[in-house]
């Protein structure tokens, strides 16, 4: 429904809940579309029937000036979360080495809100360093973490009244596993673990009475009985021993009457009619008890009830339902107590996601060979032997990954432009830049043999290609609508990935907006942010003659007998050559048409020496084309070029006569191009 979307009914819903009169002490009465968002899912709630709401007790804003701006190209396009491809593996993936599920969920969104504050990074750092130095205790958090589960969802579901009995017994574990953690943090001589020590609450009062009221090993729903300890109820205990002690009951009853009139054949039976009766001899019957009630008279005896009977049959009989109404008073009460330790056991629920976060960077880190980086408030961004923390899992045994060095700054070497071959691993260098950074101010170690890091306020990337034909946008326009995006939102302590900007539009529409977004964040007073700019178009190495902030480098190859070979090293200079054709080759592109190219790239390129770049000799080129018509004498024409490598291939001294006869009909086939 449209009204729920709008804003009145959304502040409404909002003071209805927070039983306030404004939303000035959350520190949101302004923002619109931030107070529409938050009715709207406590409305959502309302109508799905989610009546019990009592744990969401604040309302907060992402504060823009704590966290790293990280807009949604930039999270897809540096795989933080998730990959663009199927079977690859995302940062997180790699980095992941929580143990609970709320630490889970919580390093996610650590990654996708890095911190801007030097202080509370450096906190996060020095808890990792900590773990390093203390090996016995990240052992003693491993053993105790397995330990917790889901403390976060299992105190929600308690706050809305859906918890099950095992979900209790479990809450009680993890508040045992609390008291040990917190015992460690506040023996330690780390600051942060102190603090997190001091805030941590084990809660003894409902350990205690879950271990009290609750089997150990209940079962998962409520109905299916036997979740109750006994000595928690007289009444329960009573009706127990009645439903599931009853032969033992009647037994004590008979051998009491026995006792009590003297008739050692009395028995105690039942039978649907009247349920449970007495069954007496008639030699004995001058011995019943006038209290007995006769009920049936049969040939040799007489049957008899009694008060006690019709009580203990009334027992038995409604125990079960009455045992199960019991159990379910008596947890419901249980979890109703529990409603006031919401707060502490969520704060506990938070502080052990946080630890737990912490530890994965630190066994990240220690398996991985990652380093602590120095955060400053400087403009600098240098990094040593930098690694791509996801390519480097993923090589090869044995290969090792070509470490990198990067370095940006505002003064000297604000804008670099890096030109080299296709598959020499451009795009690698300016991603592993980015993530080093955004792990650096998550309060993760980092791939690389050093590194220091000037915090940065925002990640932005603009990265590959695709269309959106769903809204009508070419690819050229979506990758328009994303460097406009970063352009406008641009600080000095920005970080800036450029990977082939322009290439969806012609050579020289795109050179010249590459070149005219290369200068216009070199000059423009309040956008000088640090920029990596990876490009094909060398003409843009002219730059660095007229800007004296932008550097040119390249990832080096070399160039053995007409073979490539990558490098992958990132140094000094401009670049002459892309080797497209190398990479064409690679992918298994037919070898006339790899060789046809190579000749098409000569004459342009012996051509535009002669005449200049405005005047590349397209029509020579189509009037010399290659004709499809087969040529004995035009060797070159591509049929004839691929029949003549097939045969080339040939080993002929091994085929057999029936091999030869096959390849004599593939040959056919190419020639008649079916």
């Amino acid at each position: 429904e449209d009204w729920v979307f709008t804003k009145d009914t959304a502040r409404d819903r909002l003071l209805k809940h927070f039983e306030t009169k404004n939303l000035k002490g959350y520190g949101v009465e302004d923002m619109a579309d931030g107070i529409i968002a938050a009715g709207t899912i406590l409305t959502y709630l309302d109508i799905t029937q989610h009546n019990h709401l009592g744990h969401i007790t604040t309302l907060s804003r992402i504060e823009e000036d704590k966290y790293v701006r990280l807009d949604k190209f930039t999270i897809r396009s540096l795989e933080i979360v998730s990959t663009m491809n199927d079977g690859g593996k995302s940062l997180l993936d790699i980095i992941d080495k929580t143990i609970s599920p709320m630490g889970a969920r919580m390093l996610r969104r650590w990654l996708v809100f890095p911190l801007k504050n030097a202080d509370r990074i450096n906190e996060r750092l020095d808890v990792v360093e900590y773990f390093f130095r203390d090996p016995e205790l990240k052992k003693m958090l491993e053993e105790q973490l397995s330990l917790i589960g889901d403390l976060e969802r299992i105190i929600s579901k308690v706050a809305v009244g859906r918890v099950t009995p095992r979900e209790i017994v479990q809450l009680k574990v993890a508040l045992n596993a609390i008291a040990p953690i917190q015992e460690a943090f506040l023996a330690s001589d780390e600051p942060s673990l102190k603090k997190i020590g001091n805030a941590l609450n084990p809660c003894p009062e409902v350990r205690n009475r879950i271990e009290k009221e609750v089997q150990n090993e209940p079962p998962s729903l409520l109905n299916k009985g036997n979740v109750i300890k006994d000595g928690v109820s007289e009444e329960l205990d009573r009706l127990r021993t009645i439903a599931y002690s009853g032969k033992d009951y009647l037994i004590q009853i008979q051998q009491r009457e026995i006792e009590s009139t003297g008739i050692p054949s009395l028995k105690i039976s039942f039978n649907n009619v009247f349920g449970y009766y007495i069954e007496v001899r008639n030699a004995h019957k001058d011995k019943v008890p006038e209290n007995w009630i006769r009920k049936q008279t049969l040939v040799n005896a007489e049957r008899y009830i009694t008060q006690e009977l019709k009580e203990y049959e009334e027992q038995i009989l409604g125990a079960e339902e009455k045992i199960l109404a019991l159990e379910t008073a008596i947890f419901n009460e249980l979890v109703n107590s529990l409603l006031e330790y919401i707060p502490a056991i969520q704060t506990n629920a938070n502080l052990i996601a946080q630890t737990d976060c912490l530890l994965s960077f630190a066994k990240t880190a220690q398996e991985n060979k990652y380093i602590r980086p120095q955060i400053s408030d400087s403009d600098e961004l240098e990094i040593k032997a930098g690694r791509h923390p996801v390519i480097e899992k993923q090589l090869p045994i044995g290969e090792q990954y070509i470490a990198n060095d990067v370095y940006l700054d505002n003064k000297s070497q604000q804008i670099i432009i890096i030109t080299g071959p296709n598959m020499a691993g451009k795009s690698a260098l300016l991603r592993q830049t980015a993530l080093i950074t955004l792990m650096a101010q998550a309060g993760s170690y980092v791939p690389a043999e050093a590194a220091r890091i000037g915090l940065v306020d925002k990640i932005f990337t603009r990265v590959g290609a695709s269309d959106n034909i769903s809204l009508g946008e070419s690819t050229f326009m979506v990758e328009m609508n994303e460097a406009s995006d970063i352009l406008n939102n641009l600080s000095e302590r920005s970080l800036v990935l450029f990977d082939e900007l322009g290439r969806g539009t012609s050579t020289y529409d795109g050179i010249s907006i590459a070149w005219s977004i290369v200068e216009y964040i070199h000059e423009h007073p309040k956008a000088r942010a640090k920029t990596l700019f990876a490009t094909h178009y060398h003409e843009l190495n002219e730059m660095e003659k007229s800007f004296k902030r932008i550097k040119n480098y390249n990832v080096s190859v070399k160039e053995i007998d007409n073979k490539v070979i990558f490098l992958r090293k990132l140094v000094r200079g401009g670049s002459e050559h892309s080797f497209g054709i190398h990479v064409a080759k690679m992918a298994g592109m037919p070898q006339s048409i790899v060789k046809r190219a190579d000749d098409i790239l000569k004459q342009l390129e012996s051509d535009n020496r002669k005449q200049g770049i405005s005047k590349k000799p397209i029509k020579d080129i189509s009037e010399k084309r290659e004709g499809y018509q087969l040529s004995f004498f035009q060797l070159d024409d591509p049929v004839l070029s691929q029949v003549r490598d097939e045969i080339n291939n040939l080993d002929v001294n091994n085929l057999t006569p029936m091999e030869a006869l096959n390849k004599l009909n593939e040959i056919k086939k190419i020639v008649s191009g079916k």
